[in-house]
């Protein structure tokens, strides 16, 4: 990740002490309108931007506005109020030299109006990022409901219909237009959406080790992921903070994610050619006088003449020849060829009563009808191809060295979005279980850092060389979390989690 950048103008004035930054609100109506807050009403604006456990950057944070004219409430204007777009801009020594930093929303306690005596009269608003809105289901109906996608990639910009960032995204009503990603034409066969379009989006960027953000310029990002086939990834520091701007740091270990040993676990899904899916073997079973098994259907007390319900479950062998559980099925026998084909004793023959393979992927509902014929059935069958699953799929990756100086610790892992496509000679999944080895066995340290400066172009994930003391090693580290604090009567503030890389 790289920071974001600057227009000349303000590049040249960034490390100026002597010209004053601050912040600019700005609240865009519903149809467009722009509507700048007074610079000199805004008491404080204060905007944090973390990746959260989840794996996406979440941004929100607080403005709180010298209400004394009365102008900032719902009564002055019905728009004031919950999900009002907000943007935040920076400026530097005037309000024309400025640059579009954070695109908020107002959280659900919409304009907060406080007034202490005569003379005190503040509006605060709290500010949170379209995350929010994408994390909750209750918004819209069709985001609890599961979706099954099969035959997809992570993500590919020209054909947003094949690729599951966009199919996630598009369940919070997300266009591809909207949409700034990256290149990861990683074949995921088999999937099911059932949680939170930002929940899984994040699940999927935690397998690929991609960014997801509610961005500034567009309404969704997936980008910098390393294993990104088309576009650089670059971990190139973006600016040298040092002794000489930093204000303040505190230093603490951050070896509570050291592992040595990484227990890679998920779900492999896995593509079958065509072959027989199910195939009729209900007791009781008779045999010929060549010994062939069939069915006597004498009566209907068969389960598939008497079940209107009766479900043929289908099963499907793998490269090794082991039964497995389909849990998708296409170009299945129609109900035509499901008849032609069944082998009978004789001239007597059943009709179907139903047969149903669209309302389940994983298995057929049937119901035959032999006419008050007596019929003994040598083969009912359906064919199809079909994507299996191979549970409880592990890899495992260690360092013997490590294990060997400090003992075994292990991490699990889990994750449904992992491909079995190679990735520099190595199947996906392997290759990314050793990435996390490699970080994971890092001893890392982690700082909390302050600058007087306003490093407004700074992001979460983007990489910096830091310093602390004079001569002293320069350390690189990757940002965590960061918050701009301005305050009107005081000094502007940068605040930095960071670690080392």
């Amino acid at each position: 990740m790289k920071f974001y950048a600057l227009p000349p103008a303000i590049s040249t004035v960034i490390e100026d002490t002597g010209t004053r930054p601050f912040a600019r609100v700005c609240f865009l109506k519903a149809d467009g309108t722009e509507v700048y807050v007074k610079d000199s009403d805004i008491l404080s604006c204060v905007i944090t931007s973390y990746k959260s456990s989840e794996g996406g950057i979440i941004n929100g944070g607080e403005i709180i506005l010298d209400n004394s004219k009365g102008l900032y409430s719902i009564e002055a204007d019905s728009e004031y109020t919950t999900d009002l777009n907000v943007l935040i801009w920076y400026a530097f020594g005037n309000s024309e030299n400025c640059y579009l930093r954070f695109n908020l929303f107002v959280d659900k306690n919409g304009f907060q109006i406080q007034e202490t005596g005569f003379n005190e009269k503040i509006t605060t608003i709290k500010l949170v990022d379209l995350s929010v809105k994408m994390d909750n289901a209750s918004l819209q109906k069709n985001w609890t409901d599961s979706e099954v996608a099969v035959h997809l990639v992570v993500c590919d910009k020209t054909q947003p219909e094949k690729s599951l960032v966009h199919i996630i995204a598009k369940r919070a009503g997300i266009e591809a237009r909207d949409i700034n990603c990256g290149e990861l034409p990683f074949n995921i066969a088999y999937v099911v959406i059932e949680n939170t379009a930002w929940k899984e989006l994040c699940a999927l960027a935690r397998a690929y080790n991609a960014c997801v953000e509610c961005g500034k310029d567009q309404t969704l990002s997936f980008i910098e992921s390393p294993y990104d086939l088309e576009n650089e990834f670059s971990e190139d520091s973006g600016f040298f903070l040092n002794e000489k701007n930093i204000t303040h740091y505190r230093f603490f270990n951050n070896n509570e994610s050291y592992a040595n040993n990484i227990r890679l676990k998920y779900t492999r899904y896995v593509e079958t050619e065509r072959q027989e899916l199910w195939t009729y073997s209900d007791a009781p079973v008779w045999y010929d006088e060549n010994m062939n098994p069939y069915y006597p259907f004498t009566g209907d007390t068969r389960e598939i003449i008497k079940d209107n319900d009766y479900q043929a479950i289908y099963t499907a062998k793998n490269s090794e020849g082991k039964s497995r559980n389909v849990v998708y099925a296409e170009e299945v026998t129609t109900a035509e060829e499901f008849l032609r084909d069944m082998v009978v004793d004789g001239e007597n023959v059943f009709s179907l009563v139903q047969y149903d393979t669209t309302t389940y992927r994983d298995r057929a509902v049937i119901q035959l009808n032999r006419n008050d014929n007596l019929i003994g059935l040598y083969k009912a069958s359906i064919y199809g191809k079909a994507i299996i699953s191979e549970t409880n799929f592990c890899v495992f990756v260690k360092d013997e060295n490590e294990i060997a100086e400090h003992g075994q610790i292990s991490k699990n892992v889990t994750s449904k979005y992992l491909s079995d496509d190679e990735f520099d000679g190595l199947p996906f999944y392997e290759r990314r279980a050793r990435d996390y080895l490699a970080e994971s066995k890092k001893d890392t340290k982690g700082y909390y850092v302050t600058t007087f400066l306003p490093l407004i172009h700074a992001r979460v994930d983007a990489c910096m060389d830091m310093r602390l003391k004079e001569n002293g090693n320069i350390k690189k580290v990757r940002i965590e979390q960061l918050t701009f604090r301005y305050k009107k009567d005081e000094e502007f503030s940068s605040e930095f989690f960071v670690k080392t890389v």
